[in-house]
């Protein structure tokens, strides 16, 4: 009375509750990524995973509790990559390896800005590169309120370079901003006009970045000889809210 004659459509003649035979929480995350790599954010939906695993909507549930919850998940998963413990001598030099191997990652995965950018949600697998981001930033000798703010300065300027020059999807050359540029008038703009044939190409890009990345570390660190707290064991007002809020709200 059981037996089917006809083909089993994908998600169905199964029995309310069980989980589909190979379905797991990974697989979700794993096809869910999937669909946001190839097709894009937006088009990251419940229906779209099923069918991207071949099977009903429903039997997704059992796994991830909603769009948000999927979308957590594959935050964390992203977060696992991003460095931790890196080379270097010097607290300076760990920075700048850590920061820069940060952003070349996230290069590879620039829709995950467009996640964070919503300020709702943090991969607690990304709190392992504030941590020593930080940790670094007091063994230079900052104070905790002083580390933290030159935290914050670092990360901003790796989002900053991240949005500004890595769109989601690989502009047609030249595109209207270049051409704007390029069209600016001198006598209206003079000084845009001026320093526009200074663009850096595509080619000298990541080399100015690293540059003024190391820069920016090199001025914040110069500050701890004058940071009267820095030689405190622990800053009263840091709060552990302080802290939750200060790193990358990222992977």
């Amino acid at each position: 009375m059981f037996e089917r004659t006809g083909p089993v459509e994908p998600g169905r003649g199964r029995l309310r509750g069980r989980p589909r035979p190979g379905l797991t929480t990974g697989g979700v995350v794993a096809a869910g990524r999937r669909v946001i790599e190839r097709d894009g954010l937006d088009a990251l939906t419940m229906r779209a995973v099923a069918a991207e695993l071949g099977t009903a909507p429903t039997s997704l549930y059992r796994h991830v509790t909603d769009r948000d919850a999927l979308l957590l998940a594959i935050l964390e998963q992203i977060a696992a990559g991003l460095p931790v413990e890196v080379p270097g001598g010097t607290p300076r030099a760990r920075l700048l390896r850590r920061l820069l191997d940060a952003h070349a990652y996230m290069a590879d995965h620039v829709w995950v800005l467009h996640i964070l950018i919503r300020g709702e949600m943090v991969a607690e697998r990304a709190l392992a590169f504030n941590d020593a981001c930080l940790a670094d930033f007091l063994a230079a000798g900052l104070a905790p309120r002083s580390a933290l703010a030159a935290f914050r300065t670092c990360w901003q300027l790796v989002l900053g370079e991240l949005f500004d020059q890595h769109p989601l999807a690989p502009p047609r050359e030249p595109n209207q901003r270049q051409r704007a540029f390029a069209s600016a008038d001198p006598v209206r703009l003079p000084a845009l006009a001026r320093c526009v044939p200074h663009i850096p190409d595509a080619a000298t890009r990541h080399d100015e970045f690293t540059r003024n990345l190391g820069a920016l570390l090199t001025s914040l660190l110069a500050t701890s000889e004058a940071d009267p707290e820095a030689t405190s064991e622990a800053d009263p007002e840091a709060t552990p809210a302080d802290g939750a809020e200060a790193g990358p709200a990222v992977p």
